[in-house]
């Protein structure tokens, strides 16, 4: 029983990874003109530490220096008690088509009864495309740092 298990994980994996090797050979012969990227996200937020949440929106600038890796900036408003932004400077990574990683540095401006806090941005993006330059799917992700929150959403993404 754990043998077939075993045999089908690897044969699962392999035949991922001989795709994946496949659709980038492809890929390598084909010119690539950097993209910009604009995305529109509405999101939920969830505090790790505290009973808290709430509702917000993203907006993310990317700029795409070939089909795998890109950088820049996400703007956050979330809508509590009183309003909180956010700017992150994002890392992007295509892992597939369907699967985008970003990453980076998160700067809370103050407000209240908030600080300015630094932390560390991770958020995954699910991709459907639906013609060249439109795609959506959902979003999540994590602030880690003094107020940490899971993240989950939605999001449109437009590119240029």
């Amino acid at each position: 029983m754990i043998k077939h298990l075993i045999l089908t994980i690897t044969l699962f994996f392999s035949s991922f990874l001989y795709g994946q090797h496949k659709e980038h050979s492809k890929n390598e012969h084909k010119e690539f003109d950097s993209v910009l990227e604009i995305i529109t996200s509405g999101i939920y937020a969830s505090s790790l530490k505290e009973s808290e949440s709430s509702y917000g929106t993203e907006i993310h600038l990317t700029y795409w220096y070939n089909e795998e890796w890109g950088g820049g900036l996400s703007y956050t408003t979330k809508f509590e008690e009183e309003t909180l932004h956010d700017i992150a400077i994002l890392g992007s990574w295509n892992v597939t088509s369907w699967m985008t990683l970003n990453a980076g540095p998160n700067f809370g401006f103050p407000s209240g009864e908030r600080n300015f806090e630094v932390s560390a941005y991770a958020e995954a993006e699910g991709n459907i495309h639906l013609s060249k330059w439109f795609h959506f799917g959902p979003i999540s992700g994590v602030i880690l740092g003094e107020n940490s929150e899971i993240i989950l959403g939605m999001h449109l993404g437009f590119e240029f």
